[in-house]
């Protein structure tokens, strides 16, 4: 999925990253729990049911898989859907989650050094060229994505900073309004839209992830369509280690990548938070499938 709201990755991120080209990050020692005892699916917001229009039946809506792992889902920073029975699947999905706050910690840094050492001080408008000049130096990812235009640091490390704030809480996130957000793993494509039909696609256009808000209740089934929750759909090509494996796979501890490769899963994950009310609030018709 792609914006206008891409995220820088620089050379200097690159070489903290350990490369291990075929390997999962497993750090944190998810138990498998899939079909075994201590699993079970609960309803922590009192989610209400569907209600069949027409004869007023009830069907119980997807509910919360609690795992004692990781910590970050046990604080409610997210919710594991009972679709995230796989194991590894939800060691890709953490990993995603942790890297991609690693990336916006060091994003909002590295900017703002890129700001304090500008020749000039940036302008609210129209670019300088002396700054201009010096971001395609020192910074070719940031130059790639938004054209070395100096008046743009300010709201990307803003960005940064939003995330950083709103990936890791619950309360708070929105006012009084819901704030819970979902992770659903759709590995094999079973989650449908509205009408019926697969709500991530099929073939090459089909999504790597969708973020819908809380109750916005149109654009997926029933199931997956809550009341005080947004939710994540990862899609079966997240979860293809192939096309977006997690970044210190492809990154190179020496050399500088642009961001047509280092596609990842930490660059999905990052960009369907700012689709979020309680973040960038980004539209999602706006979005495009991969990188020019």
């Amino acid at each position: 999925m792609r914006s206008f709201l891409f995220l820088p990755l620089i050379s200097s991120l690159c070489a903290a990253i350990a490369v291990q080209s075929n390997d999962i990050r497993i750090t944190w020692g998810l138990a498998k729990r899939v079909g075994e005892q201590g699993q079970r699916a609960t309803n922590p917001d009192n989610e209400p049911d569907d209600e069949d229009p027409v004869t007023k039946s009830k069907t119980p809506k997807s509910r919360v898989l609690e795992i004692d792992e990781p910590k970050e889902a046990k604080d409610r920073w997210f919710d594991w859907d009972e679709t995230c029975t796989d194991e590894l699947d939800r060691q890709k999905t953490t990993a995603a989650f942790q890297d991609a706050l690693d990336l916006a910690q060091f994003g909002s840094g590295h900017l703002q050094q890129l700001l304090d050492n500008l020749p000039k001080k940036p302008p609210e408008s129209s670019a300088k060229k002396e700054n201009v000049a010096f971001i395609v130096k020192e910074d070719p990812a940031f130059a790639q994505m938004f054209f070395a235009q100096d008046n743009r640091i300010g709201y990307v490390k803003e960005t940064y900073d939003l995330l950083l704030s709103k990936m890791k809480s619950f309360d708070g996130r929105n006012g009084n309004n819901p704030n819970g957000l979902r992770f659903i793993c759709d590995k094999e494509g079973n989650v449908k839209n509205a009408k019926g039909e697969s709500y991530c696609g099929t073939g090459d256009t089909a999504a790597q992830a969708i973020t819908n808000n809380a109750a916005n209740h149109d654009v997926i089934e029933n199931k997956y369509s809550f009341e005080k929750s947004a939710s994540i759909v990862f899609c079966p090509p997240f979860f293809d280690d192939r096309r977006f494996p997690n970044i210190w796979a492809v990154a190179s501890s020496n050399d500088a990548k642009t961001l047509d490769k280092v596609d990842c899963r930490e660059r999905i994950m990052l960009h369907e938070w700012l689709h979020l009310k309680f973040t960038r609030n980004i539209d999602t018709r706006i979005d495009e499938i991969g990188f020019e």
